[in-house]
Parts: C-alpha cells; sequence; structure tokens
C-alpha cells in the first residue's frame, strides 16, 4: 500500500523575481557603441582608407556624448580609425577621461574589397557582393581576414578589457561589424552578419561568469526605434 504524500510546509519567507542586476558574479557592463556615420568617399582615394564622420556623423556622436554624460562610465576605448575616435571623444569628454586606442578594435579587415571597394559593391549590388552575403560570415573576400579570425580578434579584445573593469561600466567605441561578430562569438550564432547596427547605437552587454546582453541596438538618443522609422 502506498505511503501517503508528506504535505511540505511553505517556507515563509518571500522571494524576490531575479532581475538584470541578479546575474551570476559582478562583472563589468560594456557600452559597445557603433561610430556615428562616417563621410561619403570615392573608392581608392586616400580618404578612402580611414574616413572621417560626415556632417550627420559628428550630430550623431553629439547626441550618443550627451545620452551618456550622466552615466557612470570608468574608461573609454576606441579603435583608432577617426570614425571611431571621433565619436569615442565626444562621449569621453562629458567624463574628463581619454580615449585609449586598441587597434585590435577595428572594423574586419576587407582585404580586396578595402579602400572602398565594399561599399561600392554593397551600392551597386555588385552580382559577386550579393552572392556573398547569403553565407552571413566574413569569409569568402578575397585576401579578406576570413570570420573566424576576426570573432577571435574581438572577442578576445573585448574580453580583456571587461576583465580589467570588474564591478565597473566602460564604453567601447567600435564598428557595425565588431559588434555583430563580438555578440555572434557571444551567442554562438553561425551568422557573423545577422543584425543591422544603427550609427551611435548602444548595446549593452554584462560580462559576468554568466553573460548577458542588457540591451541591443538603443539608439534611442536618435529616434525611437520601436514606434518611428528612419
Amino acid at each position: 500500500m502506498n505511503e501517503p504524500t508528506a504535505i511540505r510546509t511553505p517556507d515563509a519567507t518571500a522571494v524576490p523575481q531575479p532581475t538584470l542586476d541578479g546575474s551570476v558574479g559582478d562583472g563589468c557592463r560594456v557600452l559597445l557603441i557603433r561610430h556615428g556615420r562616417s563621410a561619403d568617399i570615392i573608392p581608392g582615394t586616400p580618404e578612402s582608407i580611414d574616413p572621417p564622420l560626415h556632417d550627420l556623423g559628428k550630430k550623431q556622436a553629439e547626441a550618443v556624448g550627451i545620452r551618456l554624460s550622466n552615466a557612470t562610465i570608468s574608461a573609454v576605448y576606441s579603435s583608432h580609425l577617426l570614425r571611431a575616435h571621433d565619436t569615442a571623444f565626444a562621449i569621453a569628454e562629458h567624463h574628463g577621461l581619454p580615449v585609449l586606442i586598441h587597434e585590435e578594435l577595428e572594423e574586419v579587415r576587407l582585404g580586396d574589397w578595402s579602400h572602398g571597394e565594399f561599399r561600392k559593391k554593397a551600392a551597386s549590388m555588385d552580382p559577386e557582393y550579393v552572392e556573398w552575403t547569403k553565407s552571413g560570415t566574413w569569409d569568402g573576400i578575397p585576401n579578406g581576414e576570413g570570420d573566424a579570425a576576426f570573432r577571435l580578434r574581438v572577442s578576445s579584445k573585448v574580453r580583456q578589457l571587461a576583465n580589467q573593469h570588474k564591478g565597473e561600466t566602460i564604453a567601447v567605441v567600435c564598428h557595425g561589424g565588431v559588434i555583430n561578430a563580438f555578440l555572434a562569438d557571444v551567442l554562438g550564432t553561425q551568422r557573423s552578419l545577422w543584425m543591422m547596427v544603427e550609427n551611435t547605437s548602444i548595446t549593452t552587454v554584462k560580462m559576468a561568469d554568466v553573460i548577458s546582453v542588457l540591451t541591443l541596438n538603443d539608439c534611442h538618443h536618435l529616434y525611437d526605434l520601436v514606434t518611428e522609422s528612419n
């Protein structure tokens, strides 16, 4: 004969719902920020190697700087490319911080499609470009960096920076491809090109024992992605 199931007396202590701040470990909050819009360029010219911010990009950089002016930021990092550095400066100046440069944060190295050739192919919907986009990775570009190497480069650097700032918040100003590749590595997705990253948008990742993506592509300082079209 089966024994009757014992009735468990409930614990009288109320337990709160887990929140964003309850993720495991102190960790570091990393604000991944894409640079402002870069200037239009003529492919193959010296300016195409490292275009500065467009006039609109300067306004976007100013807007994200103001947006983050009341945030508690311990350090501002950037790639060495002008569009990222100048966006980072617009953030750092509100906090009296220097912009710390790391070349590992630069955009994917495009090989034969560098110096504006990638832009040209995208703008004209070149058949070679269209076919390449189907893979969703950075492989297949002649003499390019390649997907695995790119992911390793940016992921290693962001993790290293986060480890230096446990319990703090840092701003990492970089590029759309970098943000895509880093999140693809964190989430274990096959595609490294899976999200359209808006200029000066903020993606927040808590780097702790368990990595949490807290915000994605937040560009509220420019417009509201939910209620408006740009």
